[in-house]
């Protein structure tokens, strides 16, 4: 095999610049071509080739901070289920009370709300692994309250696990009650503690793919844009929710398992209320 001779080889601006304008062409993202730009530096180091210096880089730059303002990120906006959107969802799947498949789904949206959960807390990504995702053996129905454990989530970075209450509310959407009636399903189909808590119709556990093409045609069912909500949807309208009936501050970081103040971009304030609290700012003057 021949030996690449790099003596002769040298770096300029000019090339970088068209070697950004290449990529930018090629619809490479802003930090892709950075990563690139790192990684050519890397090589030349490592192989001694000429490489210009960050003061001659100058021209570089500006175009590289072009290419960062042009790349303008287009956000899909996540809309909060609120209480009112999940007890519509549930009154839905309940006109068909005695399919699993719409108990299962019916569970793991109230579950979702009322644990401020995140969707990967409650499916699978592609492969179901025990020690991940949520287990039979993982729900546990008490008198007054559901025990859910949780053994990873985004906050809990040491995987100490995390032990989730659902406490019963004797409402038309009470996840104690659904809770029960979907593990009595589920135990029918006789399956081990380290089987999946949640599976479709055919035993398959219950992916985040699958789970959000469901709701998203129940969404559709009640007349609601369904491309506005993904699974994150619920941790968000529970925190919307908990903010729209003033729960204390403290008590949703509580709820939600936040340990900073970040809870609060997940609350969406309705314009009425923001009306509302710009009129009550004059209300002692006439």
């Amino acid at each position: 095999m021949a030996c690449v001779n790099y003596s002769d080889m040298s770096v300029t601006e000019d090339m970088l610049i068209y070697f950004v304008a290449h990529c930018h062409n090629s619809n490479l993202s802003y930090a892709t071509i950075k990563l690139y730009l790192c990684g050519i530096r890397f090589m030349c180091l490592q192989k001694d080739i000429p490489y210009p210096s960050n003061a001659n880089l100058a021209c570089m730059q500006a175009v590289l901070g072009g290419v960062k303002r042009g790349r303008v990120k287009t956000v899909k906006p996540r809309y909060p289920i609120t209480f009112n959107i999940l007890r519509n969802i549930c009154g839905y799947l309940r006109k068909n009370s005695n399919s699993f498949c719409d108990l299962m789904l019916e569970t793991a949206c109230t579950i979702a709300f009322w644990g401020f959960l995140r969707c990967g807390e409650f499916t699978v990504k592609s492969n179901f692994d025990s020690n991940d995702n949520l287990c039979v053996e993982d729900m546990t129905i008490a008198n007054d309250y559901v025990l859910l454990y949780l053994k990873k989530s985004k906050t809990d970075p040491f995987r100490e696990g995390i032990m989730l209450k659902l406490f019963k509310t004797n409402k038309f959407v009470c996840p104690h009650c659904v809770c029960s009636k979907y593990m009595e399903s589920r135990q029918r189909q006789t399956p081990s503690p380290k089987d999946p808590l949640f599976v479709t119709v055919d035993g398959q556990p219950l992916t985040r793919k699958v789970f959000i093409t469901k709701l998203r045609h129940v969404l559709e069912c009640l007349n609601i844009n369904s491309d506005l909500y993904n699974g994150h949807s619920f941790r968000i309208g529970a925190a919307t929710s908990a903010a729209a009936v003033h729960i204390e501050d403290h008590l949703i970081k509580v709820l939600g398992r936040w340990s900073s103040d970040a809870y609060c971009r997940y609350i969406r304030t309705p314009q009425s209320t923001i009306r509302d609290a710009q009129i009550a700012l004059t209300a002692t003057y006439p």
